[in-house]
C-alpha cells in the first residue's frame, strides 16, 4: 500500500510540474504583452484515508489588485482628458501668440497707437497716413485669424469627440461579447484568463476616453458605468447598439446629457477634454476676442463726427451691430484704403482738413487712453483697449500653461500607478526563470520516486516468484 501511495503521489507531482512548466512558459511568452496578467496554479494536498496522496491543481489563478487597477485607470483617464484639452489650447495659443509677440493682437494694437502718434507729428505725410491704414488692417486681420483659429480648434474637437464616442461604443460591444464567453467558459470550469486580459485591455481603452466605474457579477461578467453612475453596459448589447451617443455637442447616455455638467457627469477622459474645449474653452476665448473687437469698433466709431455711422473699423462694412462673432467680422473701412487723407481728417469727413490740423488725430489717440467697460469672463471690467488686449492674451496663454501643468502632474501620477500595476500583476522574467529551476528539480525528484518505487515493486515480484 505504501509503494502505491508513493507512486500515486509521485505521478500527481509529475502532472503538477508539467502544468506548472506550461504555465510558466505561457507567462514568459507574454512577458511583453500589454495588459497580460501573470498566471499561477492554486495547489492543494491530496489525502486518501487520512494519508497524503500527492498534490492537486485546483485552479489557474489570475490574481489582480482591483483597487490598484481602479486607481490606475482613473489617473490615466484624468491625464488623457487633460492632454486633450491642453493640446487644443496649445493649438489656439500658437496662433494667438504671447503678449510681446509681433503677431499678437495686443502688439498690433500697440503698433496702431504708435502709427497714430507718428501721424500726429507728421499730419501731412502721406506715408504716415498709409502706415496707419496698413497697421489698422493688420490689427483687423489678427483678430480675424484668432477668431478663425478658435473656431477651427472647436470644430476639430467636435470631430475628435465623435471619434472618441465611436471608440467607446466599439469597445463596449466587444466587452459585451467577452462577458458572455467568460461566463460560459467559467461555468464549465474552464480558464478564461486570456479573455479577462482582453476585456481589461478594452476597459483600459474605454477609461482613456471617458471616466468609468466597473464591478463584477458572480458569473464573471462586468458592469460598466460612468463615474457618476450612468450605466453604459449591464446587459448583452445588440449589434449596432450604442450606449453613448452624440446629439449636437451633447454626449448622451440613457437619455441624460453628460456634457451638461461635464465636471460631475463625465469627470475624466478624452471626451471630458473635448467637451471642455467645445463648450467652455473656445467659447470663452471667442467671447473675449469679440469683446475686444467690439471695443475697437465702438471706440473709433465714437471718435467720428457721427458716432452712429461706421468709423475706421466696421462690422463687416457696417456700423457696430452686435458683439457676438464680431472678431470674425471686424474689418477696416474701405473708404480709408483709397483715401488715406481721412486718417487726418476723419473717416466720415466730407473734405480734407487744413494741412497740419491735428484735431481729428487727437480724437483718434484718445481712443487708446480712454478707459472702457468690458464684460468678458476673466477679463478686467474697466480698462483701456491696450490694457484689455494684453490682459486677454496673457489670460489665454495662462489657460494653456495651466492645462499643460496639470497634464504633466497627471502624467506623473498615472505613470506611477501604471508602473505599480505592471510590477504587481505583470510578468517578472527573473522570477519565472527561478520557478522553472524549481519545477525542474521537483520534476526530477518526482521522477526519482517513480524509479525507486518501480525497483521496489520489481524486488517484491522477484521475492514472490
Amino acid at each position: 500500500m505504501s509503494v502505491q501511495l508513493a507512486l500515486t503521489s509521485a505521478l500527481s507531482g509529475l502532472r503538477m510540474t508539467q502544468q506548472q512548466a506550461a504555465m510558466v512558459s505561457h507567462n514568459l511568452a507574454n512577458a511583453t504583452t500589454a495588459g497580460y496578467v501573470r498566471r499561477d496554479l492554486d495547489l492543494s494536498a491530496v489525502t486518501t484515508a487520512g494519508r497524503g496522496a500527492g498534490v492537486r491543481v485546483d485552479a489557474v489563478a489570475r490574481k489582480v489588485d482591483e483597487l490598484l487597477i481602479r486607481d490606475a485607470r482613473f489617473e490615466t483617464s484624468r491625464y488623457s482628458g487633460q492632454e486633450a484639452r491642453a493640446s487644443a489650447l496649445a493649438d489656439y495659443a500658437l496662433v494667438l501668440g504671447q503678449p510681446q509677440d509681433e503677431k499678437s493682437v495686443s502688439t498690433q494694437l500697440s503698433k496702431l497707437q504708435q502709427a497714430f502718434s507718428r501721424l500726429h507729428d507728421m499730419p501731412n505725410d502721406d506715408a504716415a497716413r498709409n502706415a496707419v491704414v496698413s497697421q489698422a488692417t493688420a490689427l483687423a486681420d489678427g483678430l480675424n485669424r484668432a477668431a478663425e483659429a478658435a473656431q477651427t480648434v472647436q470644430e476639430d474637437a467636435r470631430g475628435r469627440l465623435q471619434t472618441s464616442v465611436d471608440a467607446v461604443n466599439t469597445s463596449l460591444q466587444r466587452i459585451s461579447e467577452l462577458n458572455g464567453r467568460i461566463a460560459t467558459l467559467e461555468t464549465r470550469g474552464g480558464d478564461a484568463g486570456d479573455l479577462r486580459d482582453e476585456r481589461d485591455r478594452l476597459l483600459d481603452r474605454v477609461s482613456q476616453e471617458i471616466g468609468i466605474r466597473t464591478y463584477s457579477r458572480e458569473d464573471g461578467q462586468v458592469v460598466v458605468m460612468t463615474r457618476n453612475g450612468q450605466t453604459l453596459l449591464d446587459h448583452p448589447l445588440a449589434p449596432g447598439e450604442q450606449p453613448l451617443t452624440l446629439l449636437g455637442d451633447e454626449v448622451m447616455a440613457n437619455g441624460v446629457a453628460l456634457s451638461a455638467k461635464p465636471d460631475s457627469e463625465i469627470q475624466s477622459g478624452r471626451i471630458m477634454g473635448y467637451v471642455q474645449t467645445i463648450k467652455q474653452d473656445m467659447p470663452r476665448a471667442m467671447a473675449q476676442l469679440d469683446e475686444l473687437a467690439a471695443g475697437i469698433v465702438q471706440a473709433f466709431q465714437g471718435a467720428e463726427a457721427d458716432p452712429t455711422q461706421p468709423g475706421l473699423f466696421t462690422d463687416a462694412g457696417a456700423a457696430y451691430g452686435a458683439t457676438a462673432g464680431l472678431a470674425s467680422r471686424i474689418a477696416v473701412n474701405d473708404a480709408v484704403r483709397t483715401e488715406s487723407w481721412r486718417m487726418q481728417s476723419g473717416v466720415q469727413a466730407a473734405a480734407p482738413l487744413q494741412p497740419g490740423d491735428q484735431t481729428q488725430i487727437d480724437k483718434f489717440l484718445t481712443v487708446f487712453t480712454d478707459t472702457r467697460s468690458f464684460a468678458a469672463t476673466d477679463m478686467p471690467a474697466n480698462a483701456t483697449l491696450g490694457g484689455y488686449a494684453t490682459a486677454m492674451v496673457s489670460a489665454q496663454q495662462g489657460y494653456r500653461t495651466g492645462a499643460e501643468s496639470e497634464m504633466n502632474a497627471r502624467k506623473i501620477s498615472a505613470d506611477t500607478l501604471e508602473t505599480a500595476r505592471i510590477n504587481r500583476d505583470g510578468v517578472n522574467i527573473d522570477d519565472e526563470m527561478q520557478k522553472l529551476m524549481l519545477i525542474e528539480q521537483s520534476y526530477g525528484a518526482s521522477a526519482q520516486v517513480v524509479q525507486v518505487a518501480g525497483r521496489m515493486i520489481d524486488i517484491l515480484l522477484q521475492i514472490k516468484g
